[in-house]
């Protein structure tokens, strides 16, 4: 009787089938991205101006440190350089962490869910669900309802992606948000590669220059790097990695 119970019983998913290599953690590793960012603000007339910005981020991951609950967190710092050899100064540091069915990351005190396993297409869930949505972070000195309409989604698994120099036989793509109204936007994805994690963001956080003037007049039909008064286009792409 009892064997019949065990050949009932199926084979528990390996790491592997589970995704977890799509979200690795292992001290000593780095990665170096290429960011490229526009931050809108408010000129002169209430008109948008825009600063355009390039600059190398390096991760190192330094250490486990448990939190509260005993949990692993990797400690990560981060540096920023405008040459992807350095010199790097230091800029700030975040975590990252995994368990059996999710991933994390915290930045600034925001903690974000940013994966869950294992994982596949069309799977969503409440990546915010640890922060308030209505949240403000600052740019260029003003406030941003960054996190509003969040809603993490998966586009796409196991697919072949061309990032920079290199080529990645399996990704995962997250959709965290691609929401739109005539006065906001919010767009982000992360792309995450098996045995090396995250490979690629690009995020458009913006709203309009008319939704503080209030009139919505002068920005029918402009695209939104014409019309954005408040927040940032934002992509990370890959350069190097161990």
């Amino acid at each position: 009787m009892l064997a019949e119970c065990k050949d009932g019983l199926e084979d528990p998913l390996s790491d592997t089938q589970l995704g977890y290599e799509y979200y690795p953690l292992e001290v000593g590793k780095y990665r170096i991205y290429q960011v490229d960012s526009i931050q809108f603000d408010l000129g002169m007339g209430d008109l948008p101006v825009s600063d355009t910005s390039r600059f190398f981020l390096r991760e190192n991951t330094v250490e486990i440190i448990p939190d509260l609950e005993g949990h692993d967190r990797y400690r990560i710092e981060r540096s920023r350089s405008a040459d992807p050899e350095g010199p790097w100064a230091p800029l700030d540091v975040i975590t990252r962490d995994r368990n059996e069915r999710q991933a994390g990351s915290t930045e600034n005190n925001i903690r974000l869910i940013n994966l869950v396993f294992p994982p596949t297409k069309d799977l969503s869930w409440n990546g915010t669900s640890y922060i308030n949505d209505q949240i403000t972070v600052f740019v260029k000195g003003e406030t941003i309802e960054m996190y509003r309409d969040w809603d993490f989604r998966i586009l796409s698994v196991d697919v072949n992606e061309q990032i920079g120099q290199y080529n990645f036989e399996d990704v995962v793509t997250v959709q965290q948000s691609d929401s739109e109204n005539p006065f906001e936007k919010r767009y982000s994805i992360e792309k995450f590669a098996k045995g090396v994690g995250l490979i690629f963001k690009e995020q458009q956080i913006v709203d309009s220059y008319c939704k503080y003037v209030g009139d919505n007049a002068h920005c029918v039909g402009l695209d939104w790097n014409l019309k954005s008064g408040r927040g940032y286009f934002l992509t990370f792409h890959l350069v190097d990695y161990n």
